[in-house]
């Protein structure tokens, strides 16, 4: 059976495999103490992968850098001083799928995945994961699953909430996934963090280019 055809479950296995991998990482950020203000434009195209082909826009306040996390292709992080939030790109090769047909991926895409799917996936990995919305959507000009998420990383006293999107599709041979989510000391923080940047991860999301 063709890889892509498995059904979305197997896209599912795949979201837990790239989504999950910066999530210690994640932990591992220093707190913020001091609110800024969400001042950040988006303009043109601010970054670009010339490996993996893509583009997208960041605030200008946001930096772009380098992750340690697995198939992480950049991490893009709000500025210190302010409520904490990132969106990593991560991209993951699949050389054993190279030859699918993008309109057998995209037919996977098309049909949404639950919540308790998705749930089930994330509490592999994540603590008291909530799938806040789950849906089929699009990431530029793919099909794609989009979640509302929240969830904890690491243990007390590195404990970390947060409240995000995700974001996750397939061309051949690659998975995508952005994720993006604002982070706090407890559930009401990441929450404030994400309602704060929330425009501009927004913004930074629907600006993503496949070249």
């Amino acid at each position: 059976m063709h890889v892509f055809t498995h059904s979305k479950y197997f896209w599912i296995f795949i979201f837990h495999l790239a989504f999950l991998a910066p999530l210690t990482a994640c932990a591992k950020n220093p707190a913020n103490t001091t609110t800024g203000t969400n001042t950040g434009t988006v303009r043109q195209p601010n970054y670009s992968n010339q490996e993996f082909g893509f583009s997208l826009r960041h605030p200008d306040t946001w930096t772009a850098g380098p992750s340690p996390a697995p198939n992480a292709r950049v991490r893009l992080a709000t500025p210190a001083n302010t409520q904490r939030a990132e969106c990593v790109v991560i991209v993951k090769r699949y050389p054993n799928a190279a030859s699918a047909k993008q309109s057998d991926i995209d037919e996977v895409f098309l049909e949404a995945p639950s919540a308790a799917e998705l749930k089930e996936i994330l509490s592999q990995s994540a603590s008291e994961v909530e799938i806040l919305a789950a849906s089929s959507g699009k990431l530029h000009t793919r099909p794609a699953h989009l979640a509302r998420v929240r969830y904890t990383v690491g243990k007390p006293p590195d404990k970390i909430f947060v409240t995000g999107r995700v974001v996750m599709t397939a061309t051949p041979g690659l998975t995508w996934t952005i994720s993006c989510g604002g982070q706090g000391n407890t559930a009401a923080e990441a929450d404030k963090s994400f309602q704060f940047w929330q425009r501009d991860i927004n913004s930074l999301i629907s600006s993503f280019i496949f070249r």
